[in-house]
């Protein structure tokens, strides 16, 4: 996995964990951040693998950077003894509890340990396949993961060697299966698994029913009508594109301001740019935010504006909010033109300008798109209909398997 303990607290993303129990249909759930001491500040970054028992059946194991800091003048070796020792204790872990299942959450260094579990444990492996990383590459012209591998035909390779060896292949949505078969993943053991059953409950309820915002509002200090996007401030998702749109909607004399809720990188550069654009009165970052904070503030923006966005796009969805997104990654499969929302070219800020004014100007036209977007979403995530299906794929592994 790819998020660390300390991230899905913060995030309120407890059902995400929640939901790898399928309803209870697996007993016992072991998950692991191989690297969560990156995220760690002084000494705990070093050491023995920590672990928390989240509950009865939900062990959290996350991994460190290295085994002690006097080791930290090698930093190679540190970690190569780090992960070695975490290797172990998750095999001992998994024959103890004698586990049915891997299940990796991309291609790259956790593929390899996948493989490596999978194999020595005599189980069979699975992916769950969240992202288009060709298409990330494409953005940001970066490797998924610099520090790791550093160069991207390199993350190629090991891609081209994991898929093909996984015996369960889910898409997040058809586009990132595509991806996956596209790299390896063999066809007839591709399966689509969405997000429905990891989105927090607070997302599903009634947008009519989350009340006013006023906290909220006076937190921010965030006054009249406002627009707004979730991603975090990263190249690949294009955050830039919001400020764009949103100068040409106050040039054509729409007092709106905007809110981006999510944190990265490119923070301070959007600060900037929202400066030098003349938007910095308009513009709010609010950084990262617990779900049911965002499940009450979503259905109060007038429009929502999705350059690229991932589970969040569904979480407006289920907020009943009008969206105007680019025909980028998945999303067109939920947003689909003049039906749920309006969809234009991926890169065409002056076009997704003028989507966002008709929606800004046509408020009855605009709440029947964003109804439409929540009947959607509620049936294409249903988190009750996803849960079985995903039991059925494994009913259907281990039945091949054994």
């Amino acid at each position: 996995m790819s998020f660390t303990l300390e991230m899905y607290r913060e995030r309120q993303l407890n059902q995400a964990l929640e939901s790898r129990k399928l309803g209870g249909y697996f007993s016992k759930v072991i998950s692991v951040h191989p690297l969560a001491g990156l995220f760690e500040p002084g000494e705990s970054r070093f050491g023995a693998p920590v672990l928390t028992q989240l509950d009865e059946g939900h062990l959290f194991i996350s991994g460190t950077v290295g085994v002690s800091r006097l080791l930290n003048w090698l930093p190679p070796l540190n970690l190569i003894l780090a992960q070695a020792r975490l290797i172990s204790l998750m095999y001992r872990l998994g024959r103890d509890s004698r586990v049915d299942v891997i299940r990796i959450g991309d291609p790259y260094y956790l593929g390899l340990l996948g493989l490596v579990l999978a194999k020595l444990l005599s189980v069979p492996l699975t992916i769950r396949a969240c992202f288009d990383y060709d298409l990330l590459f494409k953005t940001s012209r970066k490797a998924v993961f610099p520090k790791l591998f550093r160069f991207r035909f390199v993350e190629k390779w090991i891609e081209r060697f994991v898929f093909p060896r996984c015996d369960l292949v889910a898409g997040a949505n058809q586009n990132n299966l595509d991806y996956a078969i596209a790299n390896g993943a063999l066809r007839e053991r591709g399966i689509i698994f969405r997000y429905g059953n990891l989105i927090h409950p607070a997302h599903f309820t009634g947008p009519e029913t989350r009340g006013d915002i006023e906290q909220i509002r006076d937190e921010l200090q965030l006054h009249g009508s406002f627009m707004l996007t979730i991603c975090r401030l990263e190249k690949m998702k294009q955050p830039e594109q919001n400020l764009y749109a949103l100068r040409e909607l106050r040039r054509a004399g729409h007092d709106i301001g905007f809110v981006f809720i999510g944190d990265g990188a490119l923070l301070n550069q959007l600060e900037q740019m929202a400066k030098e654009m003349g938007l910095s009165d308009a513009v709010i970052f609010a950084g990262n935010r617990p779900q049911e904070w965002i499940a009450a503030i979503l259905p109060h923006a007038k429009v929502v504006l999705s350059p690229h966005m991932g589970r969040a796009l569904t979480e407006a969805c289920l907020a009943g909010v009008p969206i105007v997104a680019y025909d980028y990654d998945w999303q067109g499969e939920i947003i689909r033109g003049e039906e749920t929302g309006e969809l234009v070219p991926d890169g065409d800020w002056s076009q997704m300008a003028n989507k966002a004014q008709r929606l800004l100007e046509d408020r009855s036209y605009a709440i029947g798109l964003g109804s439409a977007a929540r009947r959607l979403a509620l049936d294409m995530m249903s988190p009750g209909n996803l849960s079985q299906h995903e039991i059925q794929a494994y009913e259907n592994l281990f039945r091949s398997r054994r």
